[in-house]
């Protein structure tokens, strides 16, 4: 399959999908093609290809595009999966979309700054075969705590599961007896797939496995209820990205609003607190809203004159 028609693809998907429920009809996705160039090469768009893409586009990524025959006009039939975008289908549809309307608008490439690619990726195709295979992964790991340069550690592991979390890929993997373990890839020095296969357990989930994190860290904190006291400014950006998927409003007044989560009170979760700055406030658990005060106080020491 080449770039040039998963670009058509996911042109036909951006192009049906953001004409709604209504739907578009042929006739107008075909003149939006031809205006075109980078796409069309101003050839017009036949409409066997157009049933063509719209049958690989249910094969390769399970959307349906459908026709109403009323008005003759095609709609996405199942839109709510692609606005899902916590799944892996809206991430690779929205990154794959986003490369298309950056390639269309390549004049403006001075005037689109982007975050730098997630650390790790090159080792992404050796990961991800290794997976796909059920196969082991052999390779050295050296942690930021160890200073000295010439020690790391050698693993044999099982890979899971990636997640991106903060610009960095991390590996769950399965070490020896050893419990589910989290490894940063821009941590892993070589890497090498085995001939030894494993057997993934029929009951894992990642993203069950994940799900009463915030980040990379399961540790050995318990899921608990969490509430925080928001002040009415910054409540209205925890509404529009929610911190975590399990937040709840609770509370709501003209001076603050009241947010719930049920998840583990880790490291990552902590650091994500402190760049709320004075906005926020814990209420509950006692334990976490000690650990912050503490935290504030050594910050207050270690900056005031």
């Amino acid at each position: 399959m080449t770039k040039e028609l998963i670009r058509k693809y996911i042109w036909l998907i951006d192009t049906v999908n953001q004409a709604g429920s209504t739907g578009i009809t042929f006739k107008d996705i075909r003149s939006k093609w031809e205006r075109n160039d980078l796409l069309s090469g101003g050839i017009q768009y036949p409409k066997r290809s157009f049933h063509n893409h719209v049958t690989a586009i249910r094969e390769l990524f399970g959307i349906e595009i459908a026709c109403n025959k009323n008005t003759n006009s095609y709609y996405i039939a199942n839109s709510r999966e692609l606005k899902d975008c916590s799944g892996f289908k809206g991430w690779l549809l929205d990154a794959l979309s986003l490369n298309n309307q950056l390639e269309e608008s390549s004049q403006l490439k001075d005037r689109i700054l982007l975050e730098e690619n997630p650390s790790g990726r090159e080792l992404l195709p050796t990961i991800l075969e290794a997976m796909r295979d059920n196969k082991m992964l052999t390779f050295s790991y050296k942690p930021y705590w160890v200073e000295d340069d010439h020690i790391s550690n050698l693993y044999h592991v099982e890979p899971y599961a990636l997640k991106v979390f903060k610009r960095r890929w991390y590996l769950l993997g399965k070490y020896g007896d050893s419990p589910l373990k989290v490894y940063a890839l821009d941590r892993i020095l070589d890497i090498d797939i085995e001939f030894e296969s494993f057997t993934l357990p029929a009951d894992f989930d990642a993203e069950s496995f994940f799900s009463s994190c915030f980040g990379i860290i399961v540790g050995d904190k318990t899921p608990q209820t969490i509430k925080l006291k928001v002040d009415a400014f910054q409540s209205k950006y925890l509404r529009s990205l929610p911190l975590h998927p399990s937040q709840k409003e609770t509370e709501r007044t003209e001076e603050y609003s009241v947010f719930t989560y049920f998840l583990r009170p880790t490291f990552d979760f902590v650091q994500e607190l402190l760049t709320l700055r004075e906005t926020t406030e814990v209420l509950t658990p006692k334990e976490l809203r000690a650990e912050m005060a503490r935290i504030g106080k050594t910050i207050a020491k270690r900056n005031g004159k």
